[in-house]
């Protein structure tokens, strides 16, 4: 016969093009799938294109599978065009182009959670300095580089042992990442805050209540020296208490009042067949921003966020609806030192060397700290009372708001930075605020007054608590009028004393043990690069 050609190529699979769309990430394309006389020769060409992936230019010098883009791409898409070449000639195929590349702000993360609360808006260069955050937890690893230097205090006030340099448990080296880390991939709330780890968690999770207590003093003597206008308590106390009695509540309360905004955690002992109530400190004091943790079921969108099916809410012993806000707190994803005793515990959960993955209103806490801080950096003179009301007031309905279970709704940061002469949530009860007996500068909370003062007329909360404030969808008088402040709460009240077993051997857990055993759907809650872009067109962002 004549003599046989060899086949040329023939694209079977287009080549495809995986990573991230920003600069300084890199993307890889496979080659896509080829049939034809072997052997076949591939050879890579990368092309920077219009947004509409058209009008397409090689870019010079990207011949190799993989490519960074750099910051001339910003705003470009880029696609790769690979060469198949054998005896029988040369054949090129071009993937899809990407989404337009977005620029490397230093900032960045996989998960959806920052998108969803807003939060992203604030990593931008320009926006403000936020103030210092405190983390009162196990310590901060402060050598990670997901804190940039940024720890500019720690102390450490734990009596239990063993309690290891730095963090042995973990649990705050997570938390405090959610709140202001600023990995690229993992970047938290506010990445430019400073952190002060105040260390009251043993290796074993565990703290006395006396060293929370201690934790808030030392907060409030220091406040002034690092600009501490946030404090995050991602723990609670093991008894069920009223803030008439329990010392805690008196040593956040005062935090408070001398202007730091204190969020703590709800409590992981929820029910989905209705509400647990919200019944330890700190949590349970309504000078303190109480978080409770939500489901983002996979997507940045809010309206089909539904509350953890764990995650504590109601009312507390005193008749306080708790929590105030949501935010996510499922499959969140933080830092942690790989030696630490929660890394050692729940190796399934670690996702990449020093992070993990863990579910808990632990980490819904500092989600609402980093917003306050970001907000608080828009707004350097507001009061907590002002903070809490813009957050309450902006939060995002979700897909179970009616029930209250993540109180006025999820969190949107960039919308509370926004408002405008927000309301005081806690107006009915600035009337009960006396100066300190003790002489010292902060007011105190006259519980013994404002109790008399409730349980002589049940319905004194209406008129504040009303539609004046939160409009009967949230705060009407369905949940405050006398079923919530009627004789049955007040005698539960009345019977707790300040015993011993407040000041002794009474433990504080991480909510409880710091996080929550759950399954994660595969790929979820890891944000697409499509849903970025629509995310941050949601937030004003540039593209």
């Amino acid at each position: 016969t004549a003599s046989v050609d060899a086949a040329p190529p023939v694209a079977a699979a287009l080549p495809v093009v995986t990573g991230w769309p920003e600069a300084g990430e890199s993307l890889a394309v496979d080659g896509g799938t080829w049939t034809g006389t072997a052997p076949i020769a591939l050879s890579y060409q990368w092309q920077r294109c219009d947004v509409h992936g058209l009008e397409c230019v090689d870019v010079a010098g990207a011949t190799e599978a993989t490519y960074v883009p750099t910051e001339d791409d910003v705003g470009a898409t880029l696609r790769a065009t690979v060469a198949a070449a054998n005896a029988g000639g040369t054949v090129s195929a071009a993937s899809e182009a990407t989404l337009r590349i977005a620029s490397a702000t230093g900032f960045s993360s996989r998960q959806q959670w920052p998108y969803v609360t807003g939060v992203a808006r604030f990593w931008a260069a320009d926006a403000p300095a936020p103030p210092a955050i405190a983390i009162v937890d196990s310590g901060i690893d402060a050598t990670r580089p997901d804190f940039g230097g940024r720890v500019v205090a720690q102390a450490s006030l734990t009596a239990l042992t063993p309690n290891s340099p730095g963090d042995g448990r973990g649990h705050g080296t997570f938390v405090a990442s959610i709140a202001a880390g600023e990995a690229h991939g993992y970047t938290g709330a506010a990445p430019r805050a400073n952190l002060v780890s105040v260390d009251v968690i043993d290796d074993h999770g565990m703290a006395m209540t006396s060293d929370v207590i201690a934790a808030a003093d030392w907060i409030y003597q220091n406040r002034d020296t690092y600009n501490i206008r946030v404090a995050n308590f991602s723990l609670q106390g093991s008894a069920p208490s009223s803030l008439q009695v329990d010392p805690v509540d008196k040593a956040v309360e005062r935090l408070w009042q001398s202007g730091v905004v204190v969020v703590a955690a709800a409590g992981n002992y929820g029910s989905a067949n209705g509400p647990s109530g919200v019944l330890y400190s700190p949590g349970n004091d309504p000078f303190v921003l109480t978080a409770g943790a939500l489901d983002t079921q996979g997507t940045v969108a809010t309206g089909d966020d539904l509350t953890a099916p764990w995650s504590a809410y109601g009312h507390t012993l005193d008749g306080f609806l708790k929590p105030e806000l949501g935010a996510p707190g499922r499959y969140i994803v933080g830092a942690v030192p790989p030696d630490s005793t929660l890394a050692l515990e729940r190796p399934e959960s670690i996702v990449a060397p020093g992070y993990m993955r863990l579910s808990g209103t632990s980490f819904a806490a500092p989600v609402v700290s980093g917003a306050a801080a970001d907000v608080l950096a828009a707004h350097p003179s507001w009061t907590p009372n002002q903070v809490k009301g813009a957050l309450m007031l902006t939060a995002a309905q979700t897909a179970d708001g009616s029930s209250l279970a993540s109180g006025a709704g999820e969190v949107d940061a960039a919308a509370a930075a926004d408002a405008v002469d927000p309301p005081n949530p806690n107006a009915a009860l600035d009337q009960f605020l006396v100066a300190d007996p003790a002489g010292g500068p902060t007011p105190v909370f006259d519980t013994t007054t404002w109790a008399a003062t409730a349980q002589a007329d049940p319905s004194w909360a209406t008129a504040y608590w009303g539609t004046a404030y939160w409009g009967t969808a949230y705060w009407g008088t369905a949940y405050w009028g006398t079923a919530y402040w009627g004789t049955d709460y007040w005698e539960t009240g009345s019977a707790l004393s300040s015993s011993d077993a407040y000041w002794g051997t009474t433990s504080v857990t991480a909510t409880p043990n710091g996080a929550v055993a759950d399954a994660l759907p595969a790929g979820a809650y890891w944000i697409s690069a499509a849903d970025r872009v629509a995310a941050e067109g949601r937030l004003g962002l540039a593209p």
